[in-house]
């Protein structure tokens, strides 16, 4: 025993021949290591599983971000609104209906903004915006509303009408001092 070295398990050498035996490893025949290899199925197993959830991811953004919305848009609400009073004051509606119909129509005008603003659109008021690059949406808004409610008709132009009486008083006799109500104007005061 006293002939052989001893190697010790717990100084961390390995017990492996050293160059003294290099002729033994040097006869043994080389092989490369054995790969696990990858058949053609697999890969394309995963590149179509890839594929499929991409396109998966992008059919689900184009169906919930809708028809082709703009993230921030802008409405000329004045412009709207001032169109309709306009309508309604040409018509020849009773006040009550008038009521009835503008709540209505301002009613709408409040739903179709919420359902943009439901949906992710950010709306802003055409006139609040001052400058930018904002796409204007009014023409879409405007014909979304009148295809919920109908634009007010004009009345046929007769002496009822407003400016139909305003020409009659222009073309007709002066009137009274006391019906005007000027009592200055009156001869004799």
């Amino acid at each position: 025993m006293a002939g052989k070295p001893r190697a010790s398990a717990s100084s961390g050498e390995s017990t492996a021949p050293g160059p003294l035996f290099e002729a033994d490893i040097a006869a043994a025949p080389a092989t490369p290591p054995q790969r696990a290899r990858l058949g053609a199925a697999p890969v394309a197993l995963v590149a179509a599983l890839v594929a499929a959830g991409l396109w998966g991811a992008w059919v689900t953004k184009s169906l919930a971000a809708g028809p082709d919305r703009p993230a921030i848009a802008k409405v000329q609400l004045s412009g709207i609104v001032g169109e309709y009073v306009q309508a309604q004051a040409r018509s020849a509606t009773p006040p009550e209906q008038v009521t009835i119909e503008t709540r209505a129509f301002m009613g709408e005008v409040q739903r179709n903004l919420e359902r943009r603003g439901a949906s992710g659109q950010i709306v802003l008021v055409g006139e609040a915006v001052l400058a930018g690059n904002v796409p204007d949406i009014t023409a879409e808004v405007r014909r979304e509303v009148y295809a919920r409610v109908k634009m007010p008709q004009a009345a046929a132009a007769s002496g009822a009408d407003v400016m139909g009486a305003m020409r009659a008083a222009m073309s007709g006799p002066a009137p009274q001092a006391g019906a005007v109500g000027g009592q200055g104007n009156a001869p004799g005061n």
